[in-house]
């Protein structure tokens, strides 16, 4: 799973290449990954005034979700390294109004980590 998630991540285009994996009792149901695309439900707006609609890879993930599943959030360098991937205050909101049971993520080291 997680090779896959690398690929789509690294060939996302996008300046961060993050890969988000939903889990339901245990499996992997759904992969997403950064993206330019816009959802009304990834609206915000940030303290400068400057707002957003394009997709995390929490947020395009989330929109499938189902209480209780489980997220795992993971970001890649350029040459394929391992770094942080915590979930923005915004992506945080989401995955706490979906209740998702479990979110892991990684740190700068590649290690994983738990969301409180």
């Amino acid at each position: 799973m997680y090779y896959k998630a690398r690929e789509l991540a690294l060939n996302n285009n996008q300046t961060y290449h993050l890969a988000a994996i939903l889990y339901r009792n245990g499996k992997p149901v759904r992969i997403a990954t950064n993206s330019s695309k816009t959802h009304p439900s990834a609206y915000r707006t940030y303290p400068d005034g400057v707002s957003s609609a394009g997709l995390h890879a929490e947020m395009s993930v989330l929109r499938f979700a189902r209480e209780g599943d489980d997220l795992e959030v993971i970001r890649f360098t350029k040459t394929g390294r391992v770094t942080m991937a915590k979930p923005c205050c915004y992506c945080q909101r989401m995955i706490k109004a979906k209740k998702i049971r479990r979110t892991r993520y990684t740190d700068w080291n590649g290690e994983w980590q738990e969301l409180e």
